[in-house]
């Protein structure tokens, strides 16, 4: 099997994390290699840590979708969870992958800040945190996102997008 870069993007908070181990266990179940870059993890595991502001943010997208291409190219589907808020990351991606899949965990500001499993939102509004996608700095939704998420609907977009890999989605729902 070809190699895939699956880009599940959305706000923070939004549910792009959960929504990539869902697909990374059913691509399991069907013995499909797979890995996950979650955002988030890869930050905490670069040393030196990557930082938040402008030029730190390009060159982290710049290295998630080298990273994520290689892997792809290396025969796996690779699930990318990550904000990627400007759409310059997402394309960019979309470029070094020798295929690419976008997905919007397309979740309301309001929910996200309700969750605010990080605390992004609360530093932000307590002035700790500045340019966060959502709150101060824009995120820049998918113009046309190859698969879209929204609340309670994981297992149809699970198996829209097993469908769009050749795997068959049947079984997802």
């Amino acid at each position: 099997m070809n190699g895939h870069v699956v880009f599940v993007t959305g706000l923070p908070s939004s549910g792009k994390s959960v929504f990539a181990e869902q697909v990374a266990t059913a691509l399991k179940a069907r013995r499909v290699p797979c890995c996950v870059l979650d955002g988030d993890v890869l930050r905490a595991s670069l040393v030196p840590a990557p930082g938040y502001g402008q030029q730190a943010r390009t060159d982290f997208y710049e290295t998630l979708a080298r990273l994520a291409a290689e892997l792809a190219r290396q025969g796996l589907v690779v699930l990318v969870a990550a904000t990627a808020h400007r759409r310059s990351f997402r394309e960019r991606a979309r470029e070094l992958a020798p295929s690419y899949v976008e997905i919007f965990v397309d979740t309301p500001f309001e929910e996200c800040a309700r969750r605010d499993s990080k605390g992004l939102y609360a530093a932000g509004r307590a002035g700790k945190l500045r340019d966060v996608p959502g709150l101060d700095a824009e995120y820049e939704r998918p113009l046309a996102a190859d698969i879209v998420v929204r609340s309670g609907e994981a297992p149809r977009a699970l198996a829209a997008l097993l469908e769009k890999l050749g795997l068959g989605g049947d079984d997802a729902r």
